[in-house]
């Protein structure tokens, strides 16, 4: 153990201030909050953010980058995408002086062990973000039952997001992609992994789940977490030929990688933020000639806006890649039973050596519509309450597939991966019947494409008004929100991580921003989202 004397108590730091200091090779992050002070460590355990430029809200600390959100009296993770507690340091004022010790004292580990005692064995039914999440929500919260985590792709639950970024540019190391290593980490937690494995049917009466081969499974609790399957183009002439991709899971990822080494030439089909992502990390990372196709006039036009889908194209443009929006494909063309080329509806022959489909994705439910439990009829995804539970009580559904009660008369479904981590979490915890709601969280999530990172809270499928604040998305500097009426539905940044924090913890409060707050440039939204 190592002490550390810091400085004075009452002069060290202000009321609400943060300040990093390297202890003996750790990072530590000092707080003071009221008459107290607190050590956590300096780096979120997502991507390494420097938490000293997060928000701190009473005793919430919430990370600049992708809005993963600790308690500071002890380092508990509060929300994700981060999946561990900071490191926690004990602080002590002796004869006025703040003193840290070093290393961590009696700061165990946040997922627990099963006990062969306890009977009750709770299934999660899908490998992504949602049902990882669950099952160390669930070991973390102290249920000690059996868990089986089931999985239709053979490889561990994995940082999805990082698939489109930096795996695909060839710029993240393959040994980050797994969120938790190998499978000897779910092992020691007491966490069964059934990878490569099928559902064929869901028996809800007898609580059971059908397998290929014959095997099955019964369960006390279900979590339906199965997310979404990549839509094709399966009306499209040419369809069925090879080089012709879907990005959704690693195996994706690793043939379209497989496919740039030799190819020099991609055609990518959708504008959004797969397509727009996998452009970028092609272009950039693969030194791929590409060329992206969409319906629309800009990229992004209905999720962000004309403007900010405008500076996106416009950047993209700058670093060679080309576009043909307004546009569909008529057909695929092909050689020897390989695409070669993409032909427009406007009769313009595009020359391909693989193309990527990134044109949205469907609740992966098909096994379910036979199951007896209600789903949305326009979408297939299963409707859940607040507390997603769906028609059968003792089932829950998370990410991509649900569709939960957030008041209005369709629901909300949102297909983001921080939403999928934090309904993940909802679900264990309301398996454990703990009672907790989706009205408790707000959406997050974001892009990266050309060094350009973009962060978004809240959710707009439509809106009457954008405000700009700051400055336009054309000079890459810029908060826009979107307003249906005088109500904050959303909110879009760039270069501005603290005001972006503060909005969030705004919308969470349920707090009012009036449109001249929101122009004002001296009205303080990091003060505004502090206050009482």
């Amino acid at each position: 153990m190592f002490e550390h004397k810091i400085g004075l108590a009452n002069s060290l730091l202000r009321d609400g201030e943060l300040k990093r200091f390297d202890l003996g090779g750790t990072a530590v992050l000092l707080i003071r909050r009221d008459a107290n002070y607190y050590a956590v460590g300096a780096v979120c355990p997502h991507y390494g953010a420097p938490l000293e430029k997060g928000l701190l809200k009473d005793y919430t600390l919430m990370c600049p980058w992708h809005h993963a959100c600790f308690d500071i009296r002890q380092g508990m993770l509060l929300e994700p995408p981060a999946l561990n507690d900071l490191p926690h340091f004990l602080v002590r004022i002796e004869q006025g002086q703040v003193i840290v010790t070093l290393p961590q004292d009696n700061n165990p580990a946040p997922q627990g062990a099963a006990d062969a005692s306890d009977k009750r064995h709770f299934i999660i039914l899908g490998g992504g973000s949602a049902g990882n999440a669950a099952a160390e929500e669930l070991r973390r919260s102290g249920y000690v039952g059996k868990i089986t985590l089931i999985s239709q792709v053979s490889n561990v639950p994995i940082d999805r997001p990082n698939l489109s970024k930096g795996y695909l540019a060839g710029k993240a190391d393959p040994s980050s992609i797994p969120l938790r290593g190998d499978k000897q980490w779910y092992v020691e937690r007491g966490i069964e992994l059934r990878l490569g494995t099928r559902v064929t049917r869901m028996d809800m009466k007898a609580h059971i789940l059908e397998f290929d081969g014959g095997n099955s499974l019964h369960y006390d609790k279900l979590l339906l977490a199965t997310g979404s399957t990549p839509r094709q183009l399966s009306d499209t002439p040419g369809t069925d030929l090879k080089g012709i991709y879907t990005l959704r899971t690693l195996a994706d990822a690793d043939e379209i990688i497989k496919a740039a080494q030799t190819g020099k030439r991609a055609v990518i089909i959708g504008s959004s933020f797969i397509g727009m992502e996998a452009a970028a990390s092609l272009a950039g990372g693969r030194e791929i000639m590409v060329t992206v196709v969409g319906p629309s006039r800009v990229p992004f036009e209905r999720t962000l806006g004309e403007d900010i889908g405008r500076m996106f194209q416009r950047e993209h443009e700058a670093n060679g890649v080309q576009f043909r929006l307004g546009m569909q494909v008529k057909r695929f063309v092909g050689n020897g039973g390989h695409v070669t080329g993409v032909e427009l509806t406007n009769g313009e022959a595009l020359p391909a050596d693989f193309v990527v489909v990134g044109v949205g994705v469907r609740p992966a439910t098909g096994f379910l519509r036979e199951a007896g439990l209600a789903l949305n009829e326009k979408d297939q995804a299963v409707r859940v309450n607040a507390k997603l539970q769906s028609s059968d009580p003792d089932v829950y559904a998370a990410g991509d597939i649900a569709r939960w009660d957030d008041g209005s008369e369709s629901g909300q479904r949102i297909e983001h991966w921080r939403v999928a981590e934090q309904q993940g979490i909802v679900a264990a915890r309301n398996m454990l019947d703990q009672d907790v709601t989706m009205n408790q969280h707000i959406p997050f999530f974001w892009t990266e494409q050309w060094k350009i990172g973009l962060s978004y809270v809240g959710q707009a499928s439509k809106w009457d008004e954008i405000i700009y604040r700051y400055g336009k998305p054309e000079e890459k500097d810029f908060i826009a929100f979107y307003l249906s009426g005088s109500k904050l539905l959303a909110a879009a940044g760039m270069k501005h991580d603290l005001d972006m924090d503060a909005i969030e913890f705004i919308m969470q409060d349920n707090k009012s921003l009036t449109k001249e707050q929101m122009r004002d440039m001296s009205f303080d939204l990091v003060a505004y989202a502090q206050s009482a």
